[in-house]
């Protein structure tokens, strides 16, 4: 009985180790383990330039701060990307949706509407909405007045581009019959401003900034009006079911430092709003 006992007890301490330490392998969630099944990280984006988040170059080669954040996700997993350039933001929201990407960046922001569809990570920037005005007919409308008084009060017509959390804002700010549809914020919506098409634009802060820096005429022609009490989250989309990839990048996103400003993303020196 003594020797069984103590054979017993050796078979157990012997075998401890390998249990225990077949115990202690990392195992990755679900959501998690496909991507590395897969062996690289897919990130939807935006196929057109939305500069300065997403850029292209006479290559057709994609750049910007949206691309250099997905790449650096992709590092931190020690795995390649994969970019899957879609033809607008919607697009974007429905590669992402469907489980064909991991992810989904370009200057998105996170509206109800798409969060019926898709998770968002925690902001990594948050922007206003702007009013890019045409200065040459607003001063035909109102001399003395605010550019957002007189865009309520009268019939001029205002320019969005749809699907953006812009036009959500623009449709509670004026009457339907008073919107006009652009594919683009640059060149249709601006050029539309410009040739006094429209009142105004209505787009982002850095939308807006963008397009008086960009155009050596722009202070004669247009007026940036910045809404300050507005709030525009623009995040990373996420699978509905990719609870786990949430966190990680929630977690990436919390190790990235504090999120540029407008000036940053811009190239300007740092001022204050208009």
């Amino acid at each position: 009985m003594r020797r069984r006992a103590f054979i017993a007890a050796t078979v157990a301490l012997t075998t401890l180790p390998a249990a225990a330490q077949q115990r202690a392998v990392p195992r990755r969630a679900p959501d998690m383990q496909r991507i590395f099944d897969r062996g690289r990280l897919v990130a939807a984006v935006a196929g057109f330039a939305v500069p300065p988040f997403v850029t292209l170059g006479a290559d057709g080669a994609l750049a910007g701060h949206d691309i250099a954040l997905a790449e650096g996700m992709a590092r931190a997993l020690g795995l390649p990307v994969a970019f899957e350039r879609a033809a607008s933001f919607d697009a974007i929201i429905d590669s992402v949706a469907s489980g064909t990407a991991d992810l989904g960046l370009g200057r998105l922001s996170a509206t109800l509407a798409r969060a019926e569809l898709v998770r968002f990570s925690r902001p990594y920037l948050v922007l206003h909405h702007a009013l890019l005005v045409s200065r040459p007919r607003f001063a035909r409308l109102a001399r003395n007045g605010e550019p957002m008084a007189t865009l309520k009060a009268g019939d001029a017509p205002l320019a969005i581009v749809p699907g953006t959390a812009a036009a959500e804002y623009a449709r509670r700010l004026v009457a339907a019959t008073r919107l006009r549809d652009y594919p683009r914020w640059d060149p249709d919506v601006v050029d539309a401003v410009r040739n006094g098409d429209v009142l105004a634009g209505c787009g982002d802060e850095v939308e807006v900034k963008r397009a008086l820096a960009a155009r050596p005429d722009a202070p004669l022609q247009l007026r940036a009006v910045v809404l300050p009490e507005t709030r525009d989250p623009i995040a990373v989309a996420l699978p509905w079911d990719s609870g786990q990839l949430l966190a990680w990048v929630d977690l990436y996103l919390d190790g990235a430092g504090p999120p540029p400003t407008v000036e940053q993303l811009l190239g300007q020196p740092e001022k204050g709003a208009e």
